[in-house]
C-alpha cells in the first residue's frame, strides 16, 4: 500500500523486452530496502528482483506493460518512486495500492502563477463513475485532486513543490501518464 507522495525521482537505465521482461532503474532509495521489497515505480508497485549500488531490477508481467505506459519511454526517463507504508507513517495523499487502471494522454498544460493545471483525457467511459470533483486520482504515482471532471476528460492543479518533486513537470501534450482511480471509490461502488 502506498500514499501517493513521491519518496525520489530514478532514472530508466534499460527496459529488457524478453519472455520475463525486466524494468532496470537507477536511484537512492533506503539502504534497508532488499529483494523481494515493493517499490512504486511510476504509480506500478513492482518486486526489486536484483539490486547493485544504486540499481535496481523488477521483472514485468505482460499485464503491467499493457496498463502503463513503461513501453513509451526511453533511457534516462525520469520515474517517481515510492516505497510502501508501514503502520507508524503519516498519510499524506491517500490510499494507493499501485495497482493500475490503465493510461489516459495530456490533452493540455496550463501553466499558472501558484500552479500548472493538467487536463487528461480517456477512452473507458467506466472510468468516469470513479472520477469525482474534490476527489483522489494517482498520476505516475502522484496522488492529486480532481479540479475539473467531464464525460472523457479530467483536470488536476498540481503545485509548484508537488511540480518540480515529480516527474510531471517533464510531462508534454500526447503523452500518456499511468492512472490509479480511487481505490476507495471503487471498493465502495462495488459494495453490494
Amino acid at each position: 500500500m502506498f500514499t501517493g507522495i513521491v519518496l525520489t525521482l530514478g532514472t530508466l537505465q534499460a527496459l529488457e523486452k524478453k519472455e520475463f521482461p525486466v524494468l532496470r532503474i537507477s536511484a537512492r532509495l533506503p539502504e534497508q530496502l532488499k529483494i523481494g521489497d515493493s517499490v512504486a515505480v511510476n504509480g506500478t508497485c513492482l518486486t526489486v528482483v536484483e539490486m547493485s549500488g544504486s540499481e535496481y531490477s523488477f521483472n514485468l508481467s505482460h499485464e503491467t506493460l499493457k496498463l502503463s505506459n513503461f513501453l513509451d519511454l526511453t533511457r534516462g526517463s525520469r520515474l517517481n518512486l515510492e516505497l510502501p507504508l508501514t503502520l507508524t507513517d503519516f498519510l499524506g495523499g491517500h490510499m494507493v495500492s499501485g495497482h493500475l487502471d490503465g493510461v489516459v494522454r495530456v490533452k493540455s498544460i496550463q501553466r499558472r502563477s501558484g500552479s500548472t493545471k493538467f487536463t487528461f483525457v480517456f477512452t473507458h467511459s467506466d472510468w468516469r463513475k470513479f472520477l469525482i470533483s474534490k476527489g483522489s486520482v494517482t498520476l505516475n504515482g502522484v496522488s492529486l485532486t480532481l479540479s475539473d471532471v467531464g464525460s472523457s476528460f479530467f483536470s488536476v492543479e498540481v503545485i509548484p513543490h508537488t511540480l518540480e518533486a515529480t516527474n510531471l513537470k517533464y510531462l508534454s501534450v500526447g503523452e500518456r501518464v499511468n492512472l490509479e482511480l480511487d481505490l476507495i471509490g471503487k471498493y465502495l461502488y462495488n459494495f453490494r
